[in-house]
């Protein structure tokens, strides 16, 4: 009866080390679904600091709920910093940059608007939201 235990036991912990990596990590528990990230240098410009205001902002009101579940986080970081420096090269960000970053596959999928966010969140406040807000919604899905 011993070692039918021991047997038993044996199975059931190899059964748990091949069944518990094949779990995937839920958004909400540490690994948000969508990182939005915007690196900003020491000398900054009113249209970087609109963008900052803005899609923090929007972040506040429009995501609150994802954020606090923790689905989508929101950073702002100074690419100055050499606290940063790590992320920094590891997204070779040289200038000011609006990412949003999601994992497919294992893999990190950015999206780069910064472009975007720098021809309207000045001229067409509205445009830079709305299209903002899409990009989110889109990779949320």
């Amino acid at each position: 009866m011993n070692k039918f235990l021991k047997l038993m036991l044996g199975l059931a912990m190899i059964c748990l080390v091949h069944i518990a990596p094949a779990q995937k990590p839920k958004p909400g528990n540490g690994n948000p679904k969508l990182l939005i990230y915007y690196f900003h240098p020491n000398q900054r410009c009113p249209i970087d600091q609109s963008i900052e205001e803005t899609t923090r902002k929007m972040m506040q009101t429009d995501f609150a709920k994802e954020i606090k579940a923790g689905t989508i986080e929101f950073q702002v970081l100074n690419s100055s910093d050499k606290a940063n420096a790590k992320i920094v090269e590891k997204y070779e960000i040289t200038t000011q940059t609006l990412y949003l970053i999601t994992t497919v596959n294992g893999k990190e999928v950015k999206n780069d608007i910064s472009d975007f966010a720098f021809s309207y969140c000045q001229s067409d406040p509205e445009k830079f939201k709305s299209g903002l807000k899409k990009e989110i919604l889109q990779a949320l899905k």
